[in-house]
C-alpha cells in the first residue's frame, strides 16, 4: 500500500500520491499531470490580496488543482487578524465555488478558523496540515463535518507536542500524512509513529490514510469532470 503526501512543497516522489503546494511560488503547474493546491498563505497576505485571489481562482480552474490552500490564520503573521480572517473567508467561498477541499495552515488561532468555517457553512473536506492542536481544540474540530488532520515528522520532533497528545482522540478515518517542506521526510516512519501513539496496526492505518486521501482528492477531481 502506498504512503501518501497530502501536503508537500517539494516535487512529488515516484509512486507516492501527492499534492504539491504552489502557494506563493508563482510557478503554478498548469497543464501538468501533477496534483496541486494553491492559496494565499496568511504569512504572504499583502495589500493586493484581492489581486492574488484572482490568480488563485485562475489556478483553481485547472483540472489538476485538487485543493485550495494552504490558507488560514497564523498568530505570528504580520497581517492583522481581521484581514487574515477576511482573506480566509474569501478562499472558503472560492473552495465552495470550485467544489474543492481546503488545506489549512493554522498557528494558535484554531478557534478563529473554526469561526470562519462555521460562518461560511463550509462542508467540503478541510485538512489541517501539520496539525498541532491540543486535545480541547481537537474535540471541537471533530464536531465539524469532513475535518481531517495531517501529520509529519515534526509532530514527533519532541516527545509531547500538542498534536501528538491529540492523536489518541482522532480516528484513523480522519488521519493523513505529509512531508511539508522536508524533502527527506520518511512517510513510512511517520505512519509507524502515529500507529504506535494510537496503539493500532501500522498496515491498517496506512490503508486508512490512503483511503482518506483518495476520498478527498477523488471528490475534488470528480467535481471538475
Amino acid at each position: 500500500m502506498h504512503c501518501i503526501d497530502i501536503h508537500t512543497h517539494n516535487n512529488p516522489r515516484p509512486g507516492v500520491p501527492s499534492v504539491v503546494d504552489v502557494s506563493g511560488r508563482g510557478d503554478f503547474v498548469f497543464g501538468q499531470e501533477v496534483m496541486f493546491s494553491v492559496g494565499i498563505h496568511p504569512k504572504y497576505i499583502t495589500d493586493d490580496w484581492e489581486g492574488a485571489l484572482i490568480e488563485v481562482a485562475k489556478a483553481a480552474a485547472q483540472s489538476n488543482c485538487v485543493a485550495i490552500g494552504e490558507c488560514g490564520m497564523d498568530k505570528f503573521a504580520s497581517a492583522p487578524l481581521d484581514l487574515q480572517a477576511k482573506v480566509l473567508e474569501s478562499q472558503i467561498v472560492l473552495a465552495q465555488d470550485f467544489a474543492k477541499p481546503l488545506i489549512i495552515h493554522c498557528v494558535r488561532l484554531y478557534y478563529d478558523v473554526i469561526h470562519c468555517l462555521k460562518k461560511k457553512n463550509f462542508y467540503n473536506p478541510v485538512v489541517f496540515h501539520g496539525y498541532n492542536g491540543n486535545p480541547d481544540i481537537t474535540v471541537q474540530l471533530l464536531k465539524l463535518p469532513n475535518v481531517y488532520f495531517s501529520f509529519s515528522e515534526s509532530t514527533f520532533a519532541t516527545p509531547e507536542t500538542s498534536g501528538s497528545k491529540s492523536l489518541p482522540l482522532i480516528p484513523a478515518s480522519r488521519i493523513l500524512t505529509e512531508t511539508d517542506c522536508n524533502a527527506a521526510a520518511d512517510l513510512s516512519a511517520t505512519v509507524q509513529k502515529i500507529a504506535v501513539k494510537k496503539q493500532i496496526d501500522a498496515s491498517s492505518l496506512q490503508l486508512s490514510v490512503y483511503e482518506n486521501f483518495m476520498r478527498i482528492v477523488g471528490g475534488a477531481q470528480r467535481a471538475r469532470s
